[in-house]
């Protein structure tokens, strides 16, 4: 018996030590911005709560842009990754159609939408690719730099404009008659300073951190919203432990914390351009009915020539914004019926 027992105890003293679960977090976020805070914070949980995870961190553009990191990722060079909707629709065009111009109205029913309406749905066309979604991200509003001012849509007629290689960018562009340029974001700093465009379309951080210097001037078109997502390696991910599959989705935080913080920034980074010498054009009710009328032809081509399971996509989309709509009018006309004072303490 005591053989048996100190056979046991020596076989745990000297039985290897169980594996950690590895992985490379890629991501493109600018020093300073809650995107980079997000990451520092997520490092932070993973140190305390994983003892059994390790992460090699590259959140800064160190392996390059999206569509690099997307493809290590793809290949398990990378195994999570911090995306915008842009990049993730190169993959999965159908992601696109939620960029198509003018379909939302503000970021609260973007949010109600992304959340109830097209998780399921993007977590399976993403799955079809050999990735997991573990969250949204956000980016916020697309809007329009160039280097002359543009406040209606005619504005931007003949511009070479650098649009997003994904279908909902170009369909933009060409459908105000622009000349759309589809350049990856490593180029287009370069391609600005040589005149082979004369704007773009992307994020007000963005604009401030990447290119305000090049074009000058920034209309608040808000006419697509871009809403990120962070993905995993599929097989990597379901290799993992229940527990650690949990500690990595609570490491990220509330999505309203990280919501709140980007919009919170880019509503600093609007006063920032325009301390900077930015000329921000803010369309009047009558110029963004036009920029409306314009490209509301635009959504029914872009589902159309996106293909595959947009039509779907589409319709996840359009039911979640009249679920949105009706909770809405409740809402008003509950606010409307309740006696003055009610929600006094």
């Amino acid at each position: 018996m005591r053989l048996t027992t100190l056979a046991l105890a020596l076989s745990l003293l000297f039985a290897p030590a169980a594996s950690a679960f590895e992985g490379r977090i890629a991501a493109l976020a600018a020093p300073n911005t809650p995107w980079d805070q997000s990451w520092i914070d997520f490092k932070d949980y993973i140190r305390q709560h994983g003892p059994d995870i390790e992460f090699d961190y590259f959140i800064r553009g160190e392996l390059g842009n999206e569509d690099e990191m997307l493809s290590a990722l793809r290949r398990n060079r990378v195994q999570i990754m911090g995306s915008s909707l842009q990049g993730l629709a190169s993959l999965v065009p159908e992601l696109t159609v939620a960029m198509a111009p003018y379909l939302f109205s503000s970021p609260e029913e973007v949010d109600f939408v992304y959340d109830n309406y097209l998780f399921e749905p993007a977590t399976a066309l993403l799955a079809e690719k050999g990735l997991a979604l573990l969250r949204w991200n956000e980016v916020g509003w697309t809007d329009f730099y160039s280097n002359t001012p543009v406040r209606v849509p005619t504005d931007a007629a003949g511009l070479k404009i650098r649009g997003a290689p994904n279908v909902s960018a170009q369909v933009f562009l060409l459908g105000i008659g622009a000349n759309s340029v589809p350049i990856g974001s490593v180029d287009l700093v370069p391609a600005l300073q040589r005149g082979l465009v004369q704007g773009g379309t992307s994020n007000l951080i963005f604009h401030y951190y990447m290119t305000r210097q090049y074009a000058t001037h920034v209309t608040l078109t808000h006419h697509s919203y871009d809403t990120g997502g962070t993905v995993a390696y599929k097989a990597w991910w379901d290799g993992a432990t229940a527990k650690q599959r949990a500690v990595i989705l609570e490491a990220f935080g509330p999505s309203d914390d990280d919501r709140n913080a980007v919009r919170a920034l880019s509503s600093e980074i609007l006063q920032l351009l325009r301390d900077d010498g930015v000329v921000v054009i803010e369309p009047t009710p009558d110029e963004r009915a036009r920029w409306i009328a314009k490209t509301e032809p635009l959504v029914a081509k872009i589902v159309d020539q996106v293909g595959g399971q947009a039509e779907s996509f589409y319709k996840a989309i359009l039911d979640g914004k009249r679920d949105f709509a009706a909770r809405e009018a409740a809402s008003d006309a509950a606010s409307k019926t309740r006696p003055l004072g009610a929600d006094r303490g």
